[in-house]
């Protein structure tokens, strides 16, 4: 239970001696009876101990010692401390630094108090910020990023899903600003630096040149360069160790969406690309449907390289879109990425909300009424169905939207009955002799009903008719080797021969 008047203090050591402590700080500590610390090895405690001898130090050695290389070792910190604030009426924590900056041990910990209606206090210090700019040559740092290594160590170890092995917290999807500096705080060890090392390398190269940065080991930091593979290969890191990472320039920043957005905007700005420059809404649409039909290619093959190129190139499209529109003041990327997020958002209740829905059935069965209640003037759920769609999806997403307010056949027998009515009709009229219309009438009927068999049969008809047509391709051009194998000519041989050379073709690919 709760202790009358709980509560818990959290102090800044400053960068390390003694000396650099606020007055606040050296004397709020010349006042406690006993403090907690992250590590008693670290230099700013053993300065501390120097100062004020009769000072009893408690650590959390033994937590980083069984989690050694997990980030989840500040939240069993955190979860320590605020069970000793429950139990005590005055807890004190003291950190390396500023409490505020770089530590997620104090921001984890914040957390837990605040939802404990346990009060606190910070106590500030300075944060080594400042020495350790001057030790790497920084001048002017601006949008510098701070990270805690612990946390950073975690994102390196994640799934692609944010869950971490030992962790049953799923971490948000991080990314750093590379064009920007960087600074990384408690690098602790090899293990966790390691981890550093692979979140860091998603973004950077790893021939790229960064700092490691020691304080506390005397009034001015030391620091010496390393090339970001080789991070947890170095001498010398222990738990005052800090890494500043320079940053990238425009054209090295090739791994995040900002970059991209970076050079979208400088082939379209004055000095630009000539070609991308002159390019519109309008001459954008054929490419735009060229590189997604290039997507499905890709998807086709199977070959991740060139699924993952031809998906570059589609995306590339949203931003140069997007990029063509802000300059016009009609809408921005942000724009873009708001509106899809907050459909998702709206139309997943069951992931965001407190709905249940328990199978992909309920799910597609609710997609249709969110989105009427999104759009509630649409009189006709024909409604907004794209006119440039091709007409074997758009025949097949006209039939579903019909089918979720219950227009549908019973089961795939009846469609297939159906197939088999519109296929006599369509022989009657090509026995009759009949105009070119009306057999072409009768055609699309039949092709309308198998959609709905597609449908039925949970196919997808588009690509069904796609893989078909490679499979065609690909045995045409088989016959077409070995005819030419043969010394013969397509255009030469009688029905008879080209079957036979058709039924060898699929006879050696061992196809029925």
């Amino acid at each position: 239970m709760q202790t009358e008047q709980s509560h818990i203090s959290i102090v800044g050591l400053g960068p390390g001696p003694w000396e650099s402590l606020t007055l606040e700080a050296a004397g709020f500590l010349e006042r406690t009876p006993e403090i907690y610390v992250r590590m008693a090895t670290h230099p700013s405690v053993r300065s501390l101990r120097e100062h004020v001898p009769n000072l009893t130090v408690h650590s959390f050695d033994s937590v980083y010692q069984e989690h050694d290389g997990v980030g989840s070792v500040h939240d069993c910190i955190a979860d320590e401390l605020a069970n000793l604030a429950q139990h005590s009426s005055s807890v004190v924590y003291a950190v390396p630094g500023s409490p505020t900056v770089g530590d997620s041990s104090v921001r984890l910990l914040l957390e837990r108090l605040k939802s404990l209606e346990i009060p606190f206090k910070i106590v500030q210090g300075l944060s080594p910020i400042e020495s350790i700019l001057q030790a790497v040559g920084v001048v002017d740092a601006s949008w510098l990023e701070v990270f805690d290594a612990h946390e950073m160590e975690a994102l390196g170890r994640e799934n692609a899903v944010g869950e971490v092995p030992g962790d049953s917290v799923r971490r948000p999807w991080r990314a750093p600003v590379p064009t920007a500096p960087a600074l990384v705080s408690g690098l602790h060890n090899r293990s966790v630096a390691s981890g550093v090392k692979l979140w860091l390398g998603k973004y950077y190269p790893e021939d790229h040149v960064v700092h490691i940065v020691r304080v506390a080991v005397s009034v001015r930091p030391e620091a010496y360069p390393v090339p970001l593979g080789e991070l947890d290969h170095s001498v010398g890191i222990d738990d005052s160790t800090f890494l500043f990472v320079p940053p990238l320039t425009e054209t090295q920043n090739v791994r995040t969406f900002t970059g991209l957005m970076q050079l979208t905007r400088t082939l379209r700005a004055p000095g630009g690309c000539p070609w991308d420059r002159e390019q519109s809404h309008s001459s954008l649409k054929p490419h735009l449907l060229e590189e997604a039909y290039e997507v499905l290619d890709a998807l086709d093959s199977g070959e991740s390289a060139l699924i993952a190129e031809e998906l570059g190139d589609l995306l590339f499209q949203v931003t140069i879109h997007s990029q063509i529109a802000a300059e016009s003041g009609t809408f921005t990327i942000e724009d873009v990425i708001e509106g899809i997020v907050r459909k998702l958002i709206g139309r997943h209740p069951h992931v965001f909300g407190d709905m249940e829905l328990s199978s992909a059935q309920d799910v597609r069965h609710a997609w249709e009424s969110f989105k009427q209640r999104e759009k509630p003037k649409r009189a006709s759920v024909m409604e907004e169905i794209p006119s440039g769609l091709p007409a074997l999806p758009r025949s097949n997403l006209m039939q579903k939207r019909a089918a979720s307010v219950g227009f549908e056949w019973p089961g795939v027998d009846e469609v297939l009955a159906k197939v088999d009515e519109e296929l006599v009709e369509l022989q009657s009229e090509i026995r009759t002799g009949d105009s070119k219309e009306l057999q072409r009438e009768e055609f699309g009927d039949i092709l309308f009903a198998l959609v709905s068999v597609a449908r039925h049969l949970r196919i997808d008809p588009e690509e069904a008719l796609r893989l078909a047509n490679r499979k065609f391709e690909h045995r045409f051009t088989q016959v077409e080797t070995r005819v030419a194998a043969d010394g013969k000519v397509l255009r030469d041989l009688s029905p008879a021969q080209l079957d036979w050379y058709w039924n060898e073709t699929k006879a050696a690919a061992g196809e029925s």
